[in-house]
This record gives C-alpha cells, sequence and structure tokens, in this order.
C-alpha cells in the first residue's frame, strides 16, 4: 500500500474549500435544473416529508412549559436539524436550498427560465410532501393532546399572526442560516460532518422564529387542522390560524428565502467564480 505524504493524507479529511464549494454549487444547478421530471418529483416529495418529521420532532420541545424559554427554543432547533442532515446524506431536492441555483444562472451555466421552473417545480413537491405528512400525522392523532398540540398551535399562532413585511424579513434571515447550513455541508466530507455543520445554523433559525417556507407547509396546515377538529390549548390565540393567515405566511417566507438563497450564492460567486 502506498504512503500518502502528510499534504495528501490531510487532503483526504479537511473540508472542501470554499471555492470547491462555490464551483459545487455552480455545477449543481446544472445538474439539479436537468434532471427529468420522473426522479425530481420522488425526491421534492421526500424533502417535504423529511422536513416535516423535524418540525413534528421540534413541536414537542415547543410545547415543554417547565423547560426555560432559551432552552426549549434551543432544543426544538437542535432536534429540527434532522430534517436538513436528512436531505443532504439520504439525497433529496429541498425549495431553499435550491434557491443557489441563481448563482448558476448568473454565471451563464442555466437560464433564468431553467432555475425559475425548477423553483416552482420543487416547491410544489415540497408542499405535496409536507401535506401527505400532515395527514398522516392528523389521522394518527398523537397531534391532539399534551405537549405536541401545543407546540403546534402555538408555532403556528405565531407565524399566522406576524405581518407580510415580518414574515419577508424572517424568511431572508431564516434561509442565509440554511443555505450556510447547506455550504458548509457540502464542505463536509463525512455524515459526522455533515451532522456537525447544520446543527448550529438551523438551530439558531429555528430557535429564533424565523420562517421556513417548506417547514411552514407542514406546521400551518397541521395548525388548521387541529384547530377545525376543536383542538384547544390554554393561552393560545387560534383564531390566526386561517386559510388567509397560511396564505399571507407561505408566501412571504417563500420570497423571503429566496432572496437569502439567491444573494448568498450570487456573493459566493462573485468571489470564487470564474470571472466573465
Amino acid at each position: 500500500m502506498a504512503n500518502l505524504n502528510p499534504s495528501d493524507a490531510a487532503r483526504t479529511v479537511d473540508a472542501y474549500s470554499p471555492a470547491e464549494v462555490t464551483e459545487k454549487v455552480l455545477g449543481l444547478a446544472v445538474s439539479k435544473t436537468a434532471l427529468s421530471p420522473g426522479r425530481q418529483l420522488p425526491l421534492t416529495f421526500l424533502a417535504g416529508i423529511y422536513i416535516g418529521i423535524g418540525c413534528i420532532f421540534s413541536a414537542l420541545f415547543f410545547g415543554e412549559t417547565a423547560l426555560p424559554y432559551a432552552v426549549q427554543r434551543f432544543a426544538g432547533g437542535a432536534v429540527f436539524s434532522v430534517g436538513l442532515l436528512l436531505v443532504l446524506v439520504a439525497g433529496a431536492e429541498l425549495f431553499t436550498g435550491n434557491t443557489m441555483i441563481a448563482a448558476g444562472a448568473l454565471e451563464g451555466r442555466i437560464g433564468w427560465s431553467a432555475a425559475l421552473g425548477n423553483w416552482v417545480r420543487v416547491w410544489l413537491g415540497n408542499l405535496l410532501g409536507a401535506l401527505t405528512l400532515v395527514a398522516l400525522v392528523y389521522f394518527s392523532h398523537v397531534a391532539e393532546t399534551g405537549n405536541l398540540a401545543r407546540g403546534l398551535l402555538a408555532t403556528a399562532a405565531a407565524k399566522t399572526s406576524a405581518g407580510w413585511g415580518a414574515i419577508f424579513v424572517k424568511g431572508i434571515l431564516c434561509n442565509l442560516l440554511v443555505c450556510l447550513g447547506v455550504w458548509m455541508g457540502y464542505a463536509a466530507r463525512s455524515v459526522v460532518d455533515k451532522a456537525f455543520a447544520v446543527l448550529l445554523p438551523v438551530a439558531a433559525f429555528v430557535a429564533l422564529g424565523f420562517e421556513h417556507c417548506v417547514a411552514n407547509m407542514f406546521f400551518l396546515p397541521l395548525g388548521w387542522l387541529l384547530v377545525q377538529a376543536g383542538v384547544s390549548v390554554d393561552g393560545i390565540a387560534a383564531e390566526t390560524i386561517n386559510l388567509a393567515g397560511i396564505l399571507k405566511n407561505l408566501s412571504a417566507a417563500t420570497l423571503g428565502n429566496i432572496v437569502a438563497g439567491a444573494s448568498l450564492a450570487l456573493v459566493y460567486r462573485a468571489a470564487y467564480g470564474k470571472k466573465r
């Protein structure tokens, strides 16, 4: 067996450099937009389910009133990261991460129409996956009582009661952190590295109450169904959990997520992309 010199050995364990990650993201813009519908739909569907799994896991902690507030929020955010880790490791197509393909369009590797078409299809596929998990959770009746009901209703009420502009800005802040987590995940060489890379950025956006449109595709419809079923929790005003509130949130969060993901990728492209 040939011996590796120290520089080669380090190269096999060190994270990919920012320039290498930038090139990877630019290349992914091509491969993601080239996916056939038969491959893209299952992967977008799975991403909606994976993020929904993170949502319901986090809601369990959000409903635990015995915990100090900061501990409750951090714990909920930390366990939410399982959703993004599943996307990165198991493989799926997530709308918020795909906003970074804007850099590929600016670089000229794909057209803007291809980027926009990808965003629409991935968003709809994520919605289908999230709603499927909503139905499974709803009909399992696990979310109707206890900490889970409190966490879900409190989260949905907070998200639907905010104004459009505030949700938009929270969407920008959210996807800045999410895409940084994805970016560092791309730099990682092992599953353990990816887990650590996504943990703190994801925990930060969840703990701070920022807005992730795919997560909200799960939280808000499930909260609405619980309200329609007569589920209530003392101290939580659920009147804002309605269809108008859901549409307001998803529109603002989606646009904010696009602004953040596209901007982050464009800045890195300016720093490390090929000069044309």
